[in-house]
């Protein structure tokens, strides 16, 4: 979509009125001029896409011409939790996500959410979203976990995204983008990690075997290391949150069958961070243990069906590995340094650090780092 006009960003769900909605979405050019927003409600949404940023709903009554606008939308702005907000405004969250919709998601083969407006402002970090309301598809729970039915759903939408960008990263369309390998991620993630690992340690201390016990006590200092081995080989547009409540599912034939959402990670890294996010820490734990390797196989096969013939098996699995090491310090980071806001939020930080945890045990993670 084209990029709007600047207009006013309002940053919490009271400042959302039908005259803002009106200017939004003619800047949009999703309303014709003749229509206008007779009146709107917004109500807040609860967890799931939101640690990072705050979500609403907006329900939309319309004036004037008639219009098939659509009469809810999903509101995204800025985080009001101040560690939240500052954890995006240090990795520049809120920028990519604007500036995916602004740029790149009219070409992207992987399914998201029509956008409306999307707009971000000159001085600070304020940002607005309008995008399409998934309300009446499947939301995944990461808490209960992908069975293998939508495993592969996941693994075969993802393939074809990452097969459409493979060894691409360096095109001038993407020249906004970083190599997830940059020196503020690495600094970043290594600070979160240190962080956090303390607490836990002590949090989810049943859930952590021997071996990832000794990775956590040994990571920190490693994570360029480990970082820049990971996107040493061929690389990709990555989402880089591909978690479970971010996608959505059929609900019934008439549905697509995949979308994500929560853009605000996207970069340029190897597709198995992607790969390896998804399967290790969403994923049942039963059941990526027993499809594992068939998942991995499914997933090269989506590339070379779709042309991706310079990646083999054996890469695919140990840059597998490196990223499921890796990612042990976003689930640190989720669950020790975020505030969750819930007793759902801390179920989901259970869930995914559980399978994280016995991911690096079954893949002997601790091996691959340095000496």
């Amino acid at each position: 979509m084209a990029a709007p006009q600047p207009i006013r960003l309002p940053s919490a769900v009271e400042q959302f009125d039908a005259a803002w909605l009106t200017d939004a979405l003619h800047a949009g050019g999703g309303l014709a001029a003749e229509t206008f927003v007779a009146a709107c409600e917004a109500r807040p949404l609860g967890l799931g896409g939101g640690l990072i940023g705050s979500l609403a709903r907006v329900r939309i009554e319309y004036g004037g011409a008639p219009t098939d606008a659509p009469t809810s939308l999903i509101a995204k702005f800025p985080s009001t939790v101040a560690a939240n907000r500052a954890v995006a405004d240090a990795f520049d969250m809120y920028g990519r996500e604007v500036r995916f919709y602004q740029t790149l998601a009219a070409t992207t083969s992987l399914g998201h959410p029509r956008c409306y407006f999307a707009a971000r402002a000159a001085t600070n970090s304020d940002f607005v979203l309008l995008i399409e309301d998934f309300g009446e598809r499947r939301i995944g729970d990461q808490v209960q976990g992908s069975n293998l039915a939508d495993a592969e759903t996941v693994v075969d939408a993802m393939a074809a995204f990452h097969a459409q960008h493979w060894n691409r990263v360096d095109e001038p369309r993407l020249d906004w983008l970083t190599s997830h390998a940059n020196d503020l991620q690495i600094g970043g993630m290594q600070a979160g990690f240190t962080q956090g690992w303390p607490k836990f340690s002590i949090d989810f201390a049943d859930v952590i075997p021997p071996s990832v016990a000794r990775i956590g006590a040994r990571l920190a200092p490693h994570t360029g290391a480990v970082l820049h081995a990971l996107c040493s080989g061929p690389l990709t547009v990555c989402h880089a949150d591909f978690r479970l409540e971010n996608m959505f599912f059929a609900a019934d034939a008439s549905q697509p069958a995949f979308a994500i959402v929560d853009w605000q990670s996207i970069t340029k890294s190897s597709g198995a961070q992607d790969l390896a996010y998804y399967l290790t820490q969403s994923v049942q734990l039963d059941v990526r243990r027993r499809h594992e390797r068939d998942l991995l196989t499914r997933y090269l096969a989506g590339l070379r069906a779709a042309g991706v013939r310079d990646y083999g098996a054996d890469a695919l699995l140990l840059d597998y590995r490196r990223a499921t090491l890796y990612l042990l310090e976003y689930a640190v980071v989720i669950a020790s340094t975020l505030d969750l806001g819930s007793a759902r939020g801390f179920a989901i930080a259970r869930a995914l650090s559980e399978r994280a945890c016995a991911a690096l045990d079954d893949l002997d993670c601790e091996a691959l780092l340095p000496d």
